[in-house]
């Protein structure tokens, strides 16, 4: 039996906006949690998006970001490099 394949692909960006819309929205958060931190101090933030359902608030997603000493935008923990497709 062969060993898996691990593939990766970009969606377009319409596939992508939902997705992409949240991981934005969370990045809105974390920056205006970094802008309350002395200038330049680094830090790491968690963010968790939910909504309203008739069930109760659910978890969208979480997303953490770090900001480095010196640095003014923060950097999304676990971002793939640059890759084209099939990359």
């Amino acid at each position: 039996m062969a060993d898996p394949a691990y593939l990766t692909d970009e969606a377009t960006p319409e596939q992508a906006a939902p997705i992409t819309d949240l991981i934005e929205a969370a990045g809105a958060v974390a920056t205006a949690h970094f802008d309350q931190l002395p200038v330049g101090e680094e830090g790491t933030v968690y963010v968790t998006l939910t909504a309203r359902t008739l069930y109760g608030a659910v978890p969208l997603g979480m997303w953490g970001f770090f900001r480095a000493a010196g640095k003014t935008v923060p950097t999304l923990l676990g971002a793939l490099p640059e890759v084209t497709a099939h990359g």
